[in-house]
């Protein structure tokens, strides 16, 4: 890698390279920009270049991955040798002979065929953003696994705990390692430890330039320490590197929250606005759009009046196209509701604390709202941003319990801020665009231009 690839390595990194050369399977969970494609490209052309008859397949759970972000830094690095490595890397491919090649593609969870048929004296697979892959693209994966000298290497966020990513840590045989934030150079080179960001005196101890200005920095996990806590599974997974429990009590496990954002599904009806409200202090005011069983977030905003938020969701409605508002009346909500109402446009007041419709399962509106919200989830009935870090750790976040009557019940916000969360603000508007609500006594009639 030094010599020939011209790159500067740092000690996690090392330890992945030997990993993939003494160890037939190598699991590697690590933290958000830690450097994990650009190493897993430097392995795939040292495995390429070095062993002959040789087959390298690469893959990830998206395009984007793997098109964008692997054969990214596989071309970059094939780019910067110092000296010719021969081939032409390709979209998603280097050649340089017909036993002797290097591809990559995704692993939709439907097609494990694509793994069939590819056998050769030396074999690498890299998996990356493995917590995404199902089991049956493992199993063909296994299978052209046979040869003598085979090597698999998985490589991401530790999200899901309970797929064969996850379950490598309990695994005999598999070489894991795990690298949190705090492992990373701009972190060991001055010192800073999770105290020292929880305490915000971080600052204090950078005397210099970053030596890795591209791999994680202390103010980004300084703000992810903030906003999401230091339990939150996002915080665990995405800073520390470590496998959240996916608990009893868990609404919506991170591994179902992070499908939901590579899943490209086609809008449809219903065409809603789901509403949160908030006025002062950190709270947001949420604005999510729904397109049938594709969510996004359209707005953001603090500290503003209920005229203001008015005007915000009237602006929303004409621009989406959207057939109703579904607005928290709860609270400041009401006036919201009341203001919508007087201008004759389309909303829908909801009281998350008003009586389910299935009493005997509910606690009250909003478990219910919520655990429809959950099912949609586990059937894979949702599309989320990929890009929003923020929605998928609240939603993430959230937890239920039985009362005493049984009835399943939604942990409060005043509860999550206790364990150190941020409120669940833009959870609850998707929640709310998704609520499934007949329109009640005394709602705006539908007007015919709407």
């Amino acid at each position: 890698m030094r010599e020939v690839l011209g790159v500067r390595l740092w000690s996690r990194q090392v330890e992945i390279l030997e990993a993939v050369r003494d160890h037939d399977e190598a699991a590697v969970a690590s933290c958000h920009g830690a450097g994990k494609s650009f190493v897993a490209a430097d392995v795939v052309l040292w495995f390429l270049c070095a062993h002959r008859p040789a087959i390298v397949i690469t893959t990830a759970p998206t395009d984007r991955q793997v098109k964008g972000i692997l054969w990214k830094e596989i071309r970059l690095a094939h780019q910067r040798a110092t000296y010719p490595l021969g081939g032409r890397p390709l979209t998603q491919e280097l050649r340089f002979a017909d036993d002797w090649w290097a591809w990559g593609f995704t692993a939709p969870d439907y097609d494990p065929n694509r793994f069939q048929g590819y056998h050769e004296a030396h074999v690498l697979v890299v998996v990356d953003e493995a917590a995404g892959v199902s089991e049956e693209i493992y199993e063909a994966i296994d299978g052209i696994l046979s040869g003598e000298h085979c090597r698999l290497l998985m490589i991401g966020n530790a999200t899901d705990p309970t797929g064969r990513f996850g379950r490598s840590w309990r695994t005999p045989g598999v070489k894991t390692i795990r690298i949190s934030a705090y492992d990373t150079p701009n972190f060991t080179t001055y010192g800073i430890t999770e105290a020292d960001i929880a305490a915000g005196t971080w600052e204090q101890k950078i005397t210099g330039p970053l030596p890795y200005p591209k791999l994680v920095t202390p103010a980004w996990v300084a703000k992810r320490y903030r906003r999401w806590g230091p339990t939150s599974p996002m915080y665990l997974a995405r800073v520390l590197g470590q496998f959240p429990e996916a608990g009893a009590n868990t609404l919506i496990p991170l591994s179902w929250v992070e499908a939901a954002q590579r899943r490209q599904l086609e809008p449809g009806n219903p065409n809603v606005l789901g509403v949160d409200v908030a006025r002062y202090g950190d709270a947001e005011t949420v604005i999510c759009h729904r397109r049938g069983p594709v969510f996004r977030i359209y707005l953001v905003a603090t500290r503003e009046n209920t005229v203001q938020t008015s005007g915000r969701v009237a602006v929303a409605l004409r621009e989406t196209g959207a057939a109703q508002a579904q607005v928290d009346e709860v609270g400041v909500g009401a006036g919201v509701v009341d203001n919508l109402e007087a201008a004759r446009k389309p909303v829908m007041g909801l009281n998350a604390g008003a009586a389910p419709r299935d009493r005997e399962r509910f606690a009250n509106a909003r478990a219910e709202w919520y655990w429809g919200l959950r099912e949609r989830f586990e059937t894979g009935d949702i599309d989320l941003d990929p890009a929003d870090e923020e929605l998928a750790a609240q939603l993430s976040s959230l937890r239920y319990r039985y009362t005493a009557r049984g009835q399943i019940e939604i942990e409060s916000k005043d509860e999550m801020k206790k364990r150190g969360l941020a409120s669940p603000d833009r959870a609850d508007a998707v929640m709310l665009a998704s609520a499934e609500q007949p329109v009640r006594k005394g709602a705006v009639p539908k007007h015919p231009a709407w």
